[in-house]
């Protein structure tokens, strides 16, 4: 049995900031216990590898959602980084900070330490933007950031569309306003991702005083009654506990956040009871609150060339390959993603509810080689995603067994006006492309056809095609209420020496993608940490 200070469990977005951040002090003992493995693939370091190593189980929990009553019982993806960076590892890169007034909405709940006056630092403290000085950017970060470096004309098409329906081109959506249409931002800089584990873990990992386990899959956190002391883990088998002096610090993300305190005894009592484990500390909205980013994608064959689509000929997508490994250069080293939009789906509203993703691609797309495999359509995509959705689901234990993934529901669509912002958010994309700066560049309309055109008719596609964006937070929410899971310091009410620090602990969602938020977030916590413990 070992003794370290701190024990972070979670080497992903959240876990390795706070890896980095605990262990510059010497005199602080720091373990990071990490489910799934080393992060030493090039797939996961070259940005168009993405593709390959999305559906990889090594490096994905993969989850699946409980039948959802309101999208025709469909079980929904839930992908989440199982490797060190976590999701940071696996996800397209795209930095967004969210709405500054998503931060004084924090605030105005009680959470004065969370407005965006209080958050703008963390987010600078983090970054590196490289594409130019701005007095909210940062510019010293070990997180390198940048606009989309991807060179085709169709984006000025993009562009122009949204500007013939009154959208604003925005150069910085991460500056002081975020309406409008722009590049997208993104976490790769000099051919390679920046996730957490290359940005903020691997350079803290020559301290003495830090240690990374992978491969380590935390079963429970341990307790003197409501004291957490350490936790037990299972590597090759083999169970082993280790002790926590001063705090254990729980940085698994919204699922496996939640998962964890319920089989550790903190939740719903008669939920644990049922499921045989031992109740530490009865609170009943461990697991609730769950949101998440609903979308809708709307396709288009492309009519101009597409270097996208020339390059997933095999031959050249290993050249691409191999010279983005070797050289840092060439196609292979720009993201995925291109365009991104914040706008409204009703005028009165005071925030963009909409978010718009334009890509080079089609869901057809795929490697080809003459006379060997035909090339997929050639196309592009916008998807968009309701920012603010009414819904609220549950993450809950499918069982007491720590190997059993645990039982999500997101409820979307529950509400009336959440089914009138997609339904509106899926015109918005139409309208997009149906615009004359598009003509050249589009054909017909692959998904879903010009077919699909009354209200109930694109409810209908909506309820048999919608994903979400892959933005869980919420099952660990904080606030200054009694009811809130932790309190503005993100230490779990009833219990003592236990933190939650990821995403989970978000009152609810930001606009945007949640990456940057959740960096932000570890940033601030571990100030926290350092100041109560010096």
């Amino acid at each position: 049995m070992k003794n370290f200070n701190y024990i972070i469990i979670g080497a992903g977005s959240a876990g390795c900031v706070l890896a980095n951040r605990l262990s510059l002090d010497p005199k602080n003992n720091v373990l990071v216990v990490e489910a799934g493995g080393k992060d030493s693939s090039p797939l996961l370091h070259i940005p168009t590898g993405t593709a390959k190593i999305w559906n990889n189980p090594k490096y994905n929990w993969s989850y699946m959602s409980e039948p959802e009553p309101n999208m025709n019982d469909r079980r929904l993806y839930h992908p989440r980084g199982k490797v060190l960076g976590g999701s940071s590892s696996i996800n397209l890169t795209a930095y967004v900070r969210g709405n500054a007034g998503d931060y004084d909405r924090w605030g105005q709940m009680g959470l004065t330490d969370w407005s965006y006056e209080k958050v703008l630092p963390y987010f600078k403290k983090s970054e590196n933007y490289l594409t130019e000085r701005s007095e909210v950017r940062g510019r010293d970060g070990p997180m390198k950031t940048a606009i989309s470096p991807t060179e085709d004309k169709i984006f000025d098409a993009f562009q122009s569309s949204g500007e013939a329906l009154g959208y604003t081109y925005r150069g910085d959506y991460n500056g002081s306003e975020q309406e409008g249409l722009a590049r997208m931002q993104f976490t790769t800089a000099e051919g390679r991702r920046q996730s957490t584990a290359v940005a903020f873990l691997h350079p803290a990992l020559k301290r003495a005083n830090l240690t990374a386990i992978t491969r380590a899959h935390v079963q429970r956190i341990i307790f003197e009654e409501n004291k957490a002391i350490g936790i037990e883990y299972l590597k090759d088998g083999q169970k082993y506990t280790v002790n926590a002096n001063k705090e254990v610090i729980l940085s698994s993300g919204t699922y496996n956040s939640a998962q964890l305190l319920l089989l550790s005894g903190i939740g719903p009592a008669d939920s644990l009871r049922e499921n045989g484990i031992e109740v530490v500390s009865d609170h009943k909205n461990v697991g609730s609150n769950l949101q998440d980013h609903p979308s809708v994608l709307i396709e288009c064959e492309r009519k101009t060339r597409s270097i996208f689509q020339e390059n997933l000929r095999f031959d050249r997508l290993v050249f691409n390959m191999a010279r983005a490994q070797f050289l840092k250069s060439g196609p292979a080293t720009h993201p995925l993603g291109f365009g991104t939009g914040f706008v409204k789906s009703r005028p009165e509203l005071s925030l963009p509810d909409v978010q718009l993703f334009f890509r080079l691609f089609s869901l057809q797309a795929r490697e080809w080689f003459p006379l060997i495999r035909k090339p997929g359509i050639g196309g592009v995509g916008l998807v968009a995603c309701h920012l603010r959705p009414e819904a609220r689901g549950t993450v809950s234990l499918a069982s007491s067994d720590p190997n059993d993934a645990p039982k999500i529901i997101n409820n979307f669509f529950s509400s009336d006006t959440d089914r009138q912002a997609i339904r509106q958010a899926f015109k918005i994309n139409r309208s997009i492309f149906s615009q004359s700066a598009f003509t050249e560049h589009l054909g017909v309309e692959i998904m879903p056809g010009k077919e699909v055109q009354s209200d109930n008719e694109i409810d209908a596609f909506i309820r048999e095609t919608a994903m979400t964006v892959f933005h869980p937070i919420g099952t660990c929410r904080m606030g200054t209420d009694e009811a809130s899971v932790v309190d503005p310091k993100l230490k779990v009410r009833g219990c003592e020496n236990l933190r939650v620090v990821d995403a989970s602990i978000m009152p609810d969602l930001v606009g945007g993608n949640i990456n940057a938020p959740v960096i932000m977030i570890a940033e601030k916590a571990a100030d926290m940490v350092l100041a109560e413990n010096s």
